[in-house]
């Protein structure tokens, strides 16, 4: 099979977007990628890797110049400013070559694990993408803000299938700019929040194994995921996904997957490798974060559950003994 897959970079993420790629490639080897990068300024260097990675693999690599007089006005948080890489995605539609239809976009904070075959057997032709639950909106002002409803889903833009044919024949690109450069009181989310207030109830929701959250044990509540969506999402995840702030695997802080990040990084063969230090009190809050989302993921999301299930079954036990006892007694009486 061939793939089209999308990332966007620069030269400060261009080490991790190596390790990405190259977890891409090593782990799809019997299927040809085409890859596709959203840039701007990007180094000769820093494309000489990249085009010498996917040439070992033999995958073809195309880079696209975005113009960022389009998102001249996008919003961005005041207290952790960004790129505009940050709202490239947006324009996938109108950036990518109109004979690719269906595209795979991935943060270059991941790591893939398995064939992604699957993922492109979707047919997505009344959704406009495809991708993972996520937690938000964090408070009312934020679901105000997306005009969503109480109880409604929203998904992670880390991750997504992109169905580039529904967005062109519904011209969605003007619609995602104009609530981009809306202003709002304040910013959550950036392209995140954008695509999910443009794109309500027009996502096909992917199963989590497809974003394992790197410092989640298990997946967020509030979905009907079967057993074996949990236990996937645990033990068979198609895709590590790097997505706490404070907790990456660049940084001298503990990280879940580590190994995983290092391990492809190596194989790309990127080099220098360059690990950035942080201060004693940022890992020791990097290291709270970790037993926090351990605790919120295995005591309190399955032990009341379990509980649950337990005094049901319990009941039920009890009252087949009292039946059984019952008919016993009605039997010789």
């Amino acid at each position: 099979m061939h793939f089209n897959v999308t990332i966007n970079t620069d030269d400060n993420y261009i080490q991790h977007a190596m390790a990405m790629l190259c977890s891409l490639y090593e782990n799809n080897k019997e299927h040809s990628i085409t890859v596709h990068v959203l840039q701007k300024g990007l180094s000769n260097r820093s494309r000489s890797f990249i085009e010498t990675l996917s040439k070992r693999y033999n995958n073809k690599v195309l880079f696209y110049n975005v113009d960022e007089c389009q998102l001249q006005g996008v919003q961005f948080r005041k207290n952790r400013p960004l790129s505009m890489a940050a709202y490239y995605r947006l324009l996938l539609s109108s950036v990518i070559s109109k004979d690719v239809d269906k595209v795979l976009y991935l943060d270059c904070d991941m790591i893939v694990l398995r064939d992604v075959s699957e993922i492109f057997s979707l047919e997505l032709e009344d959704y406009a993408l495809a991708a993972c639950l996520d937690q938000f909106p964090y408070d009312q002002q934020h679901r105000v803000q997306l005009h969503m409803e109480v109880g409604e889903k929203t998904f992670c833009s880390g991750i997504m299938l992109v169905n580039l044919k529904y967005w062109r024949t519904h011209k969605v690109e003007s619609g995602l700019l104009e609530y981009a450069k809306r202003h709002r009181e304040k910013v959550y989310l950036h392209d995140q929040d954008v695509l999910n207030y443009y794109f309500k109830k027009k996502w096909f929701l992917l199963p989590p194994k497809w974003n394992h959250i790197a410092c989640a044990p298990y997946p967020v509540k509030c979905c009907d995921y079967k057993f074996f969506d949990y236990y996937e999402y645990r033990y068979t995840p198609m895709i590590i996904h790097y997505a706490d702030l404070g907790i990456k695997p660049w940084l001298n802080v503990a990280c879940p997957y580590k190994n995983c990040y290092l391990k492809y990084l190596k194989k790309s063969e990127y080099s220098p490798i360059v690990f950035h230090k942080v201060s004693l009190s940022l890992r020791v809050k990097s290291y709270r974060a970790i037993l926090v989302n351990f605790w919120k993921s295995n005591i309190s999301l399955y032990v009341p559950e379990f509980v649950s299930v337990l005094i049901n079954d319990l009941k039920i036990f009890i009252l087949l003994i009292v039946n059984r006892k019952k008919a016993f007694e009605k039997k010789f009486k």
